[in-house]
């Protein structure tokens, strides 16, 4: 195939990812919705529109649109256009899907921004969105035999260090690949949590600030000739 037809059979790819990723999200939205909507036929009610519902939705909505824009900003690129699609669907991309999807790039030897990465972006992420199905399922089926395990005295101090071991984790992997762009936004998140704990308490606030800066800060480092 020449590069002509590649590059026209990528097009067509990309457009029909976009289309399919498109109905599917709205979709989702759709069946989300769904749940609330039931909720009010069934007990034939409605919400209350009163000043304390939008007392607390809107402060939940302002912390929600940071995080989302910097989510799509950072992660679109690692994902490709149907990982990212997917990955937004089925949720879990910090500590799952940007994993796999970064593992199996540096498995399969593709660059970001190649139909090559946009193909084993696609397919790892569609990989961990079925393996996390099925080991949620296997968990509700057995929550009765492994309820006494979690509850357990003896095992519930390390429970309470999951999430803070498994970030940890994904911190060192994104610095040791590429500890020169690490630098500034863990300074940059460790001085914040010392000076004012207080903000980091915001996780979507956090997260679009240091997106932000390390996008800023790699440019300059890149126009630096500090990467290739």
């Amino acid at each position: 195939m020449s590069e002509s037809n590649e590059m026209t059979a990528y097009t067509e790819y990309e457009e029909s990812s976009h289309r399919m990723g498109r109905f599917w999200i709205g979709f989702m939205l759709l069946v989300m919705f769904c749940l609330p909507l039931g909720i009010c036929v069934i007990f034939k009610t409605k919400p209350d529109f009163s000043s304390g519902f939008w007392a607390a939705f809107i402060p939940i909505l302002l912390a929600d649109i940071p995080s989302g824009i910097g989510e799509l900003i950072a992660y679109a690129p690692i994902l490709g256009t149907g990982g990212t699609y997917l990955a937004f669907i089925t949720g879990n991309l910090s500590n799952l899907k940007i994993p796999c999807a970064m593992n199996a790039r540096k498995m399969a030897g593709t660059e970001i921004g190649t139909p090559e990465n946009e193909v084993v972006s696609t397919i790892s992420v569609a990989v961990s969105a079925i393996t996390t199905t099925v080991v949620i399922a296997a968990g509700v089926l057995l929550i009765s035999f492994i309820t006494p395990i979690l509850e357990n005295p003896t095992f519930r101090p390390a429970f309470k260090t999951v999430i803070p071991a498994m970030f940890g984790a994904l911190g060192l992997k994104y610095a040791s690949d590429n500890p020169k762009a690490a630098v500034l936004p863990l300074t940059l998140g460790i001085v914040t949590f010392l000076i004012a704990p207080q903000l980091t308490s915001s996780v979507s606030i956090m997260v679009f600030v240091i997106a932000a800066v390390s996008i800023v800060g790699t440019f300059f480092l890149y126009k630096a000739g500090m990467f290739k």
